[in-house]
């Protein structure tokens, strides 16, 4: 498999949960007090103080990848206006790892951690997530961050009206429960439909379920390069497109589909089936070839640091997000699978390492060379080079 691949696409799931209390457009915020606040003139601020300026709070996390340069963007918008406009980031992260964020990239944004009132007055379940506050205090966008431009601030500071796309999700959805139920006298079947509203796209291998492990495969709002990919078990980085990618964007709503594949028995037959379900189903065909591409060489540079990544533990486990990297008997070739996540283009493990190893790998992707410094520590490196290797091919 050449990739493991978390389908954040260009949002992140969060454990946020429904209440009532939100806030909508048009509402004044109430007396939120913020707490703890790094970065600020005050740890504890409450909303009502900044009434004069524009607020825009911003629901991110350093984890998740689009969010990075929205917050780039977002920082760059605090120093345009710095007496009119304050940014808040509200981060789904560790205090230490945003205390990090903030000492590598200096700025006069503010930033703090999700909390319940938070959770309560402005519900969200895909990152990132923007709310924009007049001057008045009331509430004129619930949207998407990288909606957001300098226009659209200066109108809100001169009191006019905007327009920007309504960030709707389906708050309820159950993203435990099984999308698609079957029916008693159903062991296994082929199922396209198309996208949920509201949904973020996800995937369900189904690995901890004894009924189905190895048997069925569950795609939610995915375009259709998309689950070629996943159902070919390859990255964004193999794949070549000659169709115009345009086409098939992700935020057009017509563009996403469901596909729920289960067989009688375990192995690949599911995967085939999916592919034969698009081939059958759609214009767009994917194929594997061979072509030599630019790409990340993995190998080694102390073979006696290597060695210490030996596996000292029985049960394996594997997690992974953005900066961090925690697996505990793994292959080599799970972690060159990460890496590539971080990477924009393919990366070929040539380590020739074939031991379990168990490795904890974070990095500072604000930190110039943080990359690596720390494959360095482990004893290993990154090199650009020319390689064949599989591609997929949509066309």
């Amino acid at each position: 498999m050449k990739k493991i691949t978390i389908w954040l696409m260009l949002f992140a799931l969060t454990s946020t949960t429904y209440a009532q209390s939100k806030l909508n457009i048009g509402d004044i915020i109430p007396e939120v007090q913020l707490t703890n606040l790094l970065n600020s003139t005050s740890a504890n601020i409450s909303l009502s103080s900044l009434k004069g300026k524009v607020i825009i709070l911003d629901f991110w996390a350093t984890w998740c990848g689009p969010c990075i340069p929205a917050m780039k963007k977002l920082i760059k918008f605090q120093d345009e206006f710095p007496t009119d406009l304050q940014v808040i980031g509200i981060a789904e992260d560790k205090p230490e790892r945003l205390q990090r964020f903030i000492d590598n990239l200096p700025s006069k944004v503010w930033f703090g951690l999700q909390t319940k009132e938070l959770e309560a007055l402005f519900p969200y379940r895909i990152l990132s997530h923007a709310i924009i506050i007049n001057p008045e205090g009331k509430i004129v966008a619930i949207t998407s961050t990288d909606n957001i431009t300098k226009e659209i601030i200066q109108k809100v500071k001169n009191g006019k009206s905007i327009s920007l796309p309504l960030k709707q999700e389906n708050i309820t959805f159950d993203y435990d429960a099984d999308p698609f139920p079957l029916r008693k006298d159903e062991n296994e079947r082929v199922l396209l439909k198309g996208g949920i509203s509201g949904v973020a796209s996800f995937s369900k291998g189904y690995l901890n379920d004894e009924n189905y492990k190895g048997r069925r495969l569950t795609l939610i709002n995915l375009t259709i390069p998309s689950m070629y990919r996943h159902l070919y078990k390859t990255s964004y980085n193999r794949t070549v497109f000659e169709i115009d990618e345009e086409k098939y964007n992700y935020k057009d709503p017509k563009n996403k589909y469901c596909l729920d594949v289960i067989t009688e028995t375990s192995g690949d037959e599911m995967y085939e089936k999916g592919i034969e379900k698009l081939n059958e189903t759609f214009a767009v065909k994917a194929k594997l070839e061979k072509r030599t591409v630019s790409v990340y060489v993995l190998s080694v540079i102390d073979r006696t640091k290597l060695k210490t990544l030996k596996s000292k533990t029985e049960k394996r486990s594997l997690v992974f997000q953005g900066y961090e990297f925690n697996g505990k008997k793994v292959r080599m070739h799970d972690f060159a699978d990460y890496i590539e996540n971080e990477c924009p283009v393919p990366v070929v493990d040539e380590t020739n390492y074939m031991e379990f190893i168990d490795i904890d790998f974070v990095f500072d992707p604000q930190k110039k060379g943080s990359f690596k410094e720390e494959l360095a520590k482990i004893g290993l490196k990154l090199s650009k080079a020319e390689r064949e290797v599989e591609v997929l091919v949509i066309f």
